[in-house]
């Protein structure tokens, strides 16, 4: 079926659409069929398979074992999630028995949640799951939700989600950044997989300096609704673009996680949690072909 673009539309109408994108809305009806009902508004990025692939409206787009990003929001709370069915590298889109964003009680889009509060549940004790190397571990996992801008789309927030394996290495190297007083929005950060391990275990090193023009546009992020959103740590709502041009504020630095290093090391597969009801989307452009987007860290991101 092929779709004739050359449409001439009646002036009331043009108007109409001129008015949607400037107002930077979208059509329920529309978002309902083409995102889905649940669909998380904003680009992620996955860790699967230990290749970092920026994913935007069910498109994936390969970018390889390293990716340059600015780290521009974190969840200030650790958050879990629980799959009763073992895990499926070859499944999609497979929704957790239980989850919370603010580790302190499950979501709202939970059917049946385990327990009401995560304090007295039991799968969120030490000790209810063993690993195959008899080391003790949760069966409801914690994870951090970050906020970034990769380097390879700097146009454009993205979510990253951060499994229990790595939360250690987050922390140490929040910890070096603390150490010498740069907050996380002022640095280019370099993630990578550690190749010691089987499993995709994320790695952070600092690899710049964000550029003096690009700090007041991330000083705003760090401190927007947009970033809060995407990290999880207030509830979906409408979103506008996705890098409009607030005024500035003071940079934010991005809390410290806090985990159990108990466990920290633990293999745990990569997951994507799937999101609460949202009204909108972001506007935004496609993502594009990574070699393209390559010169994009010289301009925007460069020491």
């Amino acid at each position: 079926m092929t779709t004739n673009t050359n449409v001439a539309v009646p002036a009331h109408i043009a108007a109409r659409i001129t008015a949607r994108k400037a107002a930077g809305t979208t059509s329920a009806i529309m978002s309902s069929v083409l995102s889905g009902s649940d669909a998380f508004p904003y680009p992620r990025i996955s860790i699967k398979a230990g290749r970092f692939r920026l994913i935007e409206d069910g498109v994936e787009t390969p970018v390889g074992i390293n990716l340059s990003v600015v780290i521009v929001g974190a969840n200030p709370r650790v958050s879990k999630v629980f799959y009763a069915a073992a895990y499926d590298g070859n499944a999609d889109g497979v929704r957790p028995s239980c989850l919370s964003y603010d580790g302190i009680k499950p979501d709202a889009s939970v059917d049946n949640p385990i327990s009401p509060s995560c304090s007295t549940c039991p799968h969120n004790v030490l000790g209810s799951k063993i690993t195959p190397s008899g080391a003790k571990s949760k069966l409801c996992a914690d994870q951090r939700h970050l906020a970034v801008v990769p380097a390879a789309d700097p146009n454009k927030v993205y979510s990253l989600v951060i499994p229990v394996s790595a939360m250690a290495n987050l922390r140490e190297y929040f910890k070096e950044l603390q150490n010498f007083g740069a907050n996380p929005e002022e640095v280019v950060t370099e993630l990578g997989f550690d190749d010691k391990v089987s499993f995709p275990k994320v790695t952070f090193a600092r690899k710049g300096f964000a550029p003096e023009a690009a700090l007041a546009r991330l000083d705003a992020l760090a401190a927007s609704d947009e970033v809060k959103e995407v990290v999880r740590a207030i509830p979906l709502k409408s979103a506008g673009p996705a890098l409009a041009a607030p005024a500035a504020t003071p940079a934010l630095a991005a809390p410290a996680p806090a985990v159990d290093d108990a466990y920290a090391g633990e293999a745990e597969a990569a997951i994507s949690v799937p999101p609460a009801k949202s009204a909108g989307k972001p506007k935004s452009e496609p993502v594009k072909a990574t070699s393209a987007l390559e010169a994009k860290l010289d301009s925007l991101f460069a020491e």
